[in-house]
């Protein structure tokens, strides 16, 4: 018998119907092209990141690190602006775009949806901003808090910034800006916190829960607590370009709008690197059109997982140079009155996966620095998941469990 997801036991008949799935809305045709492109963006900068970092446990929010991206589309000229353009794979100046993306954020966020989502403009005190630059902003990613902040008051400035994302994602990210993030040279701190919490569409009964083998990536094995249930799930058989089998599972949480998704190799020993090279929009799309409802028994691990990222090696991998350099950065379109540059882009995300269901947050930052000042130097089998808003095919959040 072939083995299945993570250490699925068996294939089993149903006895008890299927829950029914909640009408989902209809979501404007546009964001299909445009959430395809965000999430595009989103899993290349995901699959730069975590080659940087290895094959361990690790959480991204793609959608908001895009978005990020997006605020500093807006906030750039020349080389950097062209190269954030080529990173991401498209330009907020296309036409139509900024439209796109707004369309896309009211279906992410809108009545009933279990995603909370904030922005926030940090301004450091005295700081002229280019007249225009918050409403162009506006345009793309909608309204967001724009505060003054006295930077000078270096950590008190950094504790007022990590209790906005900390009251942002309730409580869940703690210490987004490490000590030393923010400064007498800091002039602007851009923002993003996303929170989300779903509970299944078919809770894993907790008496089902016991400890099991889970076998790491280099052969050995470590006992972690699995839960397991028996009902019909979207399912898909696939193999990578190089010829490696494996299998995606939906499933989905209450309401049906949002759903995880499972993917793991067939075979024990395979790198999980193996699926994440090739992780894509098109490829998710692939999955879900190709899935059918199946009987199965899942027994997944109950985990969480916590990853602070500092996304600019990554970043600068991906060809976003320009915006680091202090002789090559060009922040005119932000503020015309004092010359900037990129400091560092940061992300922290964490889950929580149990019989019950999720709960996930993220804050992602950019701070930018005023460079007259020098810049402060801050010394049973992996598989991947991913929570995907299902009316936009918007991947919120990605990561891989080496370990539970």
């Amino acid at each position: 018998m072939r083995v299945t997801l993570v250490t699925l036991v068996a294939l089993v008949a149903m006895v008890a119907a299927v829950a029914p799935v909640a009408p989902v809305a209809p979501v404007a045709p546009v964001t299909g092209r445009v959430a395809q492109l965000v999430a595009d963006a989103g899993l290349r900068l995901f699959r730069e990141a975590v080659g940087h970092r290895g094959a361990t446990n690790v959480i991204f929010a793609p959608h908001g690190a895009t978005m990020l991206l997006v605020a500093l589309q807006v906030a750039t000229a020349g080389r950097g602006h062209h190269q954030l353009q080529g990173a991401m794979g498209f330009s907020i100046d296309d036409p139509g775009l900024a439209a796109e993306l707004r369309v896309l954020r009211r279906a992410l966020v809108g009545p009933g949806h279990l995603l909370a989502v904030a922005e926030g403009l940090f301004v450091g005190r005295g700081l002229a901003l280019t007249p225009g630059f918050v409403p162009r902003l506006a345009r793309a990613l909608g309204p967001r808090r724009v505060a003054s902040v006295d930077f000078q008051r270096g950590e008190g400035a950094r504790a007022l910034l990590n209790a906005w994302v900390r009251g942002q994602t309730q409580g869940l990210i703690e210490g987004l800006l490490p000590p030393g993030a923010v400064g007498a040279s800091t002039r602007l701190v851009v923002a993003s916190a996303a929170y989300f919490r779903g509970g299944w569409m078919r809770p894993f009964p907790p008496a089902a829960t016991r400890p099991r083998p889970f076998h790491r990536a280099d052969g050995t094995r470590v006992t972690v607590p699995m839960m397991e249930q028996a009902a019909k799930f979207n399912h898909g058989d696939f193999e990578t370009p190089g010829g490696v089998p494996y299998e995606v599972v939906e499933v989905p949480y209450a309401g049906g709008g949002v759903a995880m998704l499972l993917a793991v190799p067939l075979w024990r020993g395979v790198p999980i690197a193996t699926l994440t090279r090739h992780l894509d929009a098109q490829l998710v799309t692939t999955w879900v059109t190709h899935m059918r409802l199946v009987p199965r028994v899942l027994v997944l691990p109950r985990f969480s997982l916590e990853t602070t990222w500092d996304l600019r090696d990554p970043l600068k991998s991906l060809g976003v140079r320009a915006p680091f350099d202090p002789d090559a950065a060009d922040f005119t379109p932000l503020t015309a009155t004092e010359p900037l540059v990129l400091g560092q882009v940061l992300q922290k995300v964490k889950v929580e996966v149990t019989e019950n269901g999720t709960q996930v947050a993220a804050g992602t930052a950019a701070v930018i620095y005023s460079r007259m000042a020098p810049l402060e130097i801050l010394l049973d089998r992996p598989f991947l998941f991913l929570i995907r808003h299902n009316p936009t095919g918007t991947i919120l959040f990605v990561g891989q469990v080496t370990e539970p």
